[in-house]
């Protein structure tokens, strides 16, 4: 669960408002960083966007779908990785997936989990082959993803079950009376989320290092 899937004007202004500069801002930061990449860097990240964003098509039941975000992060670093976050995240938001507001708050959820797959996945091959560190890195990005989500829940002040059933179409989510209660629900989808995450993550990263071993870290 790495989206806000939550509608316009349900979220304090002040958060979203604060989001959407905090996210901006690193794109700004990011930008000017990466100002003389080359002309293929910024073929990948607009490839692995659309990837990123055809991935999420793929439902692991109610609570989740595979993100790929951990690959996303893994081959463009911490940086472009955020980007590439930020794209997809509008494009949902355009295709009524979350509101408009929510793009920044989404993007440094899931930018968040992007931004530390390639710190992982740098620290576990010491030891470990691409494709095993890309699992290391995809869990670790998960969690990191998750811990986000829970923070900008705490900060808006509202239990996870007024969040989801705020939005129309997401009658599953209405079922949840109580955060334990939602806690007991989603925790075996989001085990499941990581699991499938970790599994493509390792054939992904694994298929690049026999193919393209150049565009990893």
């Amino acid at each position: 669960m790495t989206h806000l899937h939550i509608a316009d004007g349900v979220l304090p202004v002040p958060l979203w408002l604060a989001g959407l500069l905090l996210a901006g801002g690193i794109v700004a930061l990011v930008s000017f960083r990466h100002r003389n990449d080359r002309a293929d860097r910024l073929a990948l990240l607009g490839a692995l966007a659309a990837v990123m964003l055809a991935a999420m098509a793929v439902p692991l039941g109610p609570f989740g779908h595979l993100g790929f975000a951990p690959v996303v992060g893994i081959l463009l670093g911490p940086g472009l990785g955020f980007v590439a976050a930020l794209l997809v995240n509008a494009i949902l938001a355009l295709l009524g997936h979350g509101g408009i507001t929510v793009v920044g708050l989404n993007a440094c959820v899931l930018g968040a989990g992007t931004a530390i797959a390639r710190p992982l996945y740098r620290a576990a091959r010491a030891r470990f082959a691409p494709g095993r560190s890309a699992a290391i890195g995809a869990v670790g990005s998960g969690l990191v993803s998750v811990l986000a989500l829970w923070i900008v829940l705490t900060l808006a002040g509202l239990e996870p079950a007024t969040l989801a059933a705020a939005e129309p179409g997401h009658e599953v989510h209405a079922a949840v009376t109580s955060t334990a209660r939602f806690f007991a629900l989603a925790s075996p989808f989001w085990a499941l989320g990581l699991a499938a995450e970790a599994v493509v993550s390792a054939l992904a990263v694994g298929f690049v290092s026999r193919v393209r071993p150049e565009l990893l870290p």
